[in-house]
């Protein structure tokens, strides 16, 4: 089903419609990739469990596949920081600065 790329006639300014979201981040939504490491690629899925956008918090579950022969598929719990004006993109925590934050993004 195609998706409109704008809505026509537009929402009014400022208005909030219950159950239509803005954002990819939601309760309960799912994201499927890759993660590389070490000229190695797995398969990984994330689903959120809880968005906070107010206080830019999240956390979920992420499912990784062939990371290793003893446990082929691993799920693990996180809880993480939106980046946002509270959270900015460079953490400075973990005894990371600038160049620490730079690199491992």
């Amino acid at each position: 089903m195609p998706v409109p790329s704008e809505i026509f006639p537009p929402p009014p300014v400022h208005s909030k419609q219950p159950g239509v979201t803005k954002t990819l981040l939601y309760n309960g939504s799912r994201f499927q990739g890759h993660q590389k490491s070490k000229g190695n690629s797995y398969d990984v899925e994330v689903v959120l469990q809880h968005v906070d956008e107010v206080n830019s918090y999240l956390c979920g579950y992420l499912k990784i596949t062939g990371l290793t022969e003893e446990y082929p598929t691993l799920t693990t719990f996180f809880d993480g920081e939106i980046i946002s004006k509270k959270y900015p993109f460079l953490t400075r925590k973990w005894d990371a600065n600038e160049d620490v934050d730079k690199k491992h993004w």
